[in-house]
């Protein structure tokens, strides 16, 4: 990112001192850590800091308005709120007066992708995040770090929900880590790209992962088509997670730019979280190779399907078979359960998935 590089032991003890920082903030197990970041180290430092607590990171969506943005801080009664200084100003009337506030300051690279400029000061009574985290020893507790973090729903159908996930058990643990490489193709060791806004439930995920199973990881502060290409070549990246429409985008760069840049280091690449069209897919797997998987779920269900390139050539537009563990029916508007080839309402729940309650 920039000129800014972490190893993942720089990384793990800063967010071991983060964790001491909200553990003397009153944050314990169960509690939630609120989090309106762009894209940028500080975000996985809290997440993982959170998580070692047995808290709950609580991503939230930067583009919301002030009234969504302090809803959410509302209801799911966060202790702290992370926050760069670039966002806070806009949302800093509808904070609660008891949340703790962490302002961290937005990276130059970062304010560059978005054309930030005059950035305001911390204000008083907020916490300057690198002063803050200096303060602190390094956790050094038995880490929970069964819980995942609980990300709004979209609101389409009332007010945005908190997914709330129970504490998952050793055994679904290493269930879930065993899934994660075969649906998400997440490797140990491995060197992947962060190009979609962590607080989207798939690539918030995906980064997590990324970072136990130790692996090289560049996060792209905003998506760029032709600044993804560069990474994959500079790097040498082998696995990414991304969405259709960086794909389009991708597809509508000239040919002489998209021949600049070598991307035959990639080993899998996933995409989920919008229908992808058939043309789509097919141009991208005539570009990259066959390599191109898909997955389909939700934030409460999880990933229940996966395509394989094969499956969408023979297929096109199938989002693949139920992936092991995974029970899938599909129900009329009456609850009646019905027969393959009807049009009905999604269900699923995969057996190692932790259950949830919305918040």
């Amino acid at each position: 990112m920039g000129d800014v590089f972490l190893s993942h032991a720089d990384l793990t003890a800063r967010a071991a001192k983060a964790a001491r920082g909200f553990d003397a903030l009153g944050v314990g197990r169960r509690d939630s850590v609120a989090l309106m970041l762009r894209n940028d180290t500080v975000y996985l430092e809290s997440s993982i800091a959170a998580r070692l607590l047995g808290a709950y990171p609580v991503p939230i969506n930067w583009h919301l308005s002030v009234e969504e943005a302090g809803y959410i801080l509302r209801d799911c009664a966060a202790k702290v709120l992370v926050v760069h200084e670039d966002i806070l100003d806009s949302i800093r009337s509808d904070v609660p007066e008891n949340m703790h506030v962490i302002v961290a300051q937005t990276p130059a690279y970062v304010a560059a992708a978005y054309g930030l400029d005059n950035l305001a000061p911390t204000p008083e009574g907020a916490f300057d995040y690198e002063p803050w985290l200096a303060q602190h020893e390094p956790w050094d507790k038995e880490p929970a770090m069964e819980t995942a973090s609980m990300i709004y729903t979209s609101g389409t159908t009332g007010r945005p929900k908190g997914v709330r996930r129970q504490e998952a058990t050793p055994e679904q643990y290493q269930r879930t880590i065993m899934a994660v490489g075969e649906i998400l193709g997440v490797a140990p060791g491995g060197r992947t790209v962060i190009p979609a806004p962590l607080y989207h439930s798939a690539p918030n995920a995906y980064a997590q992962y990324a970072v136990i199973m130790e692996n090289f990881m560049v996060i792209q502060p905003r998506f760029d088509a032709e600044d993804l290409l560069r990474i994959i070549d500079e790097y040498k990246i082998e696995r990414l997670q991304m969405v259709p429409t960086m794909f389009v985008r991708l597809l509508k760069l000239p040919k002489e730019v998209r021949d600049k840049y070598d991307v035959s280091s990639l080993q899998y690449v996933v995409h989920a979280a919008a229908p992808c069209p058939p043309q789509t897919k097919k141009a991208m797997i005539d570009w990259w190779g066959p390599i191109i998987h898909e997955y389909y779920g939700s934030t409460e269900m999880g990933a229940v399907t996966v395509a394989t390139p094969e499956d969408a050539i023979a297929k096109p537009g199938t989002v693949g078979r139920a992936v092991e563990g995974a029970t899938l029916k599909i129900f009329d508007d009456k609850g009646k359960e019905l027969p393959a080839g009807e049009i009905g309402t999604v269900y699923g729940i995969v057996d190692f998935v932790t259950d949830f309650t919305y918040q």
